[in-house]
């Protein structure tokens, strides 16, 4: 065999060599992966989870259930089973919080008003609403069982009617005078409707809502721990979060009251 010909016979062995190489790695991969233990699918963990509720054994129903939370799931319901496992453990402010969150996702469900009042009853916190703007006031009162999507849907309605009325009221001038008052009643429930979607906008996600989540908080007038104790935050309270330093948040009460508290004590719905 010639020189040359030994010289490309020794690259081609290096070459297969190689691949055999990169083969048997891709294969070790791939059994290896296929080796690691997979993660349950979201409905063996709920599963499991009313299984564990119903067994009254809530610390491992609510671990399944914030599992599925951890794969990305998101729902009321979900929200509204993990309140309950907390609420069964004494986890009162925990439990207030999952309401809260489920609240906004599923605000018609009875269980759910009903055990959130429950839960507030339990909470010695300060929950009045003085301080609330009157507007907010207003909003919550007429649209207090609504979700900020089910008001958006409501002033798109009230606006594509409003947008046909007024355009049969310009192409018929015959049925003018029986449209002035539809008219004008729709564009007054559109500008409510309106109004009350960026009011609830503003409140759900403009302003940083928080619950209490620890028992006996001290709020202190500034973020150090040597500073004077203001008040005591129960556990289960309503606060505003109006900023975060640190290892710190500022808070306001529904009062009004401001004070710090630690980061890890509250935490934002």
């Amino acid at each position: 065999m010639l020189k040359n010909d030994k010289q490309k016979y020794y690259n081609l062995v290096k070459i297969c060599g190689g691949l055999i190489i990169l083969s048997l790695c891709a294969v070790f991969i791939y059994f290896s992966s296929e080796a690691q233990e997979k993660k349950p699918e979201p409905y063996q963990l709920f599963y499991t989870a009313n299984h564990s509720y119903e067994s009254k054994d809530y610390l491992k129903a609510m671990e399944n259930y914030i599992a599925i939370l951890d794969q990305g799931i998101e729902s009321g319901n979900l929200y509204y089973n993990i309140g309950n496992s907390f609420l069964k453990l004494g986890r009162l402010g925990h439990a207030i919080l999952c309401y809260e969150k489920a609240r906004r996702l599923i605000p018609h469900d009875s269980d759910l008003r009903a055990n959130l009042a429950y839960a507030r009853s339990l909470a010695e916190s300060v929950n009045d609403g003085s301080s609330e703007n009157i507007l907010m006031k207003v909003v919550g009162a007429i649209f207090g069982s609504y979700n900020l999507r089910e008001i958006i849907l409501a002033a798109t309605v009230l606006y594509l009617i409003l947008i046909i009325l007024v355009g049969i009221f310009v192409a018929n001038p015959f049925a003018s005078r029986r449209l002035k008052i539809p008219i004008f009643l729709v564009a007054i429930l559109f500008l409510i409707s309106l109004l009350g979607s960026l009011v609830r906008y503003f409140d759900d996600h403009i302003l940083r809502h928080g619950i209490v989540i620890q028992k006996d908080i001290a709020c202190k007038y500034e973020p150090i721990d040597k500073s004077t104790t203001y008040y005591i935050l129960r556990e289960g309270s309503d606060v505003r979060i109006l900023s975060t330093r640190n290892a710190w948040r500022q808070i306001a009460r529904p009062d009004g009251k401001t004070g710090w508290v630690k980061r890890d004590a509250v935490e934002e719905i």
